[in-house]
């Protein structure tokens, strides 16, 4: 390089660090797609824990969807099958209304309270909702430990 008194500089290995991000970037989505899996698996396993079971069968038909990345975005749906969705909600919010538009209050059966308590938390409504907050911590924790070790 001639020395005509312009400031320039040179960079070398541009084309590693470039990989070397690309590597990186394939590594935590993996990552957090395993993380976000296992995680939806672990809330539904507390929502059957949860869930009123006095009439239907609402736990076999909660369960955890397909991964989903979009646009540099990873999201997992996990709840009750589309068959059941109606009935879930109702459960899920612990009240229906009639065909003249009455709330009717639900409360848990015989079967639903023979369950006991679970981790703090009775079955029935909000189910889902609160096997989400009894894994908080864990999300929080597990979703931290991605970016480990680098």
């Amino acid at each position: 390089m001639a020395d005509n008194g312009a400031f320039s500089f040179e960079l070398n290995g541009l084309d590693k660090i470039i990989d070397r991000l690309d590597d990186l970037e394939k590594d935590i989505e993996t990552r957090l797609d395993a993380t976000l899996t296992k995680l939806a698996m672990k809330i539904i396993h507390d929502a059957k824990r949860l869930a009123p079971n006095d009439s239907g069968d609402l736990e076999g038909a909660l369960e955890v969807g397909e991964l989903i990345q979009l646009i540099g975005l990873s999201s997992i749906d996990f709840g009750a099958t589309v068959d059941v969705n109606d009935y879930s909600v109702i459960q899920h919010e612990g009240f229906n209304k009639s065909s003249l538009g009455k709330v009717i209050t639900l409360k848990p059966g015989e079967k639903t309270l023979s369950k006991g308590n679970y981790r703090g938390y009775m079955p029935g409504k909000k189910y889902l909702a609160n096997a989400i907050k009894l894994n908080e911590k864990l999300i929080k924790s597990e979703l931290s430990k991605i970016l480990e070790g680098w």
